[in-house]
């Protein structure tokens, strides 16, 4: 029988689609941090540690932390390749990098941590992924994780979102790349039309379900830049769901 080859880095070459764009016809964070996860699903597939796999095992990948450096964001109707690897374990934390460029230029760099859930005991688990794809990979870091923690924000006002249908994944919480539209969508608008953002960040701390509500805070800081954070919590609970921060 044949051993199977695992590939350590998985690339694909997309183009730029008229739902991907933005206002100034270039492509969202959101829709960068869905093709993340479309290539992240893929490769691990592929590494016989995919969605499937782990689900028919009691097990789910839940994304922790993202983090995102903006060179460019590329345009409408361009070609963009985009890849990712995995970088081993980090407690209980899974790395994995990414990269977006144009065949030439990079464009983004991101890494982030995912925790492998136990459905029955809602506690992460562990998972050994193939030891030649993570040797080849030792060293190979797309950008430093960050070690600063995310900032809670303190304010009297917010907007509130509710999580819809549109919101959903089919684990049936809010879905990864929906929260980065809503972060966006508190914002500044003479920012977002003026400035592109150089960076992203966003921690996910508990699953937003159809019917829930969010209050959304924001804190803006102009000392280096424009920075904001941006903080989630549950409406009644005050439970904490997610908290990011644009750079721009």
């Amino acid at each position: 029988m044949q051993t199977k080859t695992y590939l350590p880095v998985w690339r694909e070459k997309f183009t730029v689609r008229s739902y991907d764009i933005g206002l100034n016809a270039r492509m969202r964070i959101s829709s960068i941090c869905s093709y993340f996860q479309e290539i992240a699903n893929k490769h691990a597939t592929h590494l016989d540690a995919g969605y499937h796999f782990m689900h028919e095992t009691g097990r789910v990948w839940v994304l922790s932390k993202l983090f995102m450096t903006i060179h460019k964001t590329p345009a409408w109707g361009t070609e963009f390749f985009a890849e990712t690897w995995p970088l081993g374990l980090e407690r209980i934390f899974f790395r994995r990098d990414y990269r977006m460029d144009d065949g030439e230029n990079t464009l983004v760099t991101a890494t982030s941590w995912w925790i492998l859930l136990d459905l029955n005991t809602r506690r992460p688990t562990v998972f050994h992924l193939n030891e030649e794809v993570l040797n080849q990979n030792q060293g190979r870091h797309s950008m430093v994780m960050p070690a600063d923690g995310f900032s809670g924000v303190e304010s009297e006002s917010f907007k509130l979102r509710q999580a819809v249908f549109s919101d959903l994944d089919q684990n049936r919480h809010v879905n990864n790349a929906r929260y980065a539209e809503w972060i966006f969508d508190v914002l500044d608008e003479d920012v977002l039309d003026q400035k592109p953002p150089v960076s992203f960040a966003i921690e996910y701390k508990h699953e937003v379900k159809a019917g829930d509500s969010v209050e959304l805070r924001t804190q803006r800081n102009d000392t280096d830049g424009i920075i904001y954070d941006v903080e989630g919590k549950l409406a009644g609970t005050g439970q904490v769901c997610v908290r990011a921060r644009v750079g721009f």
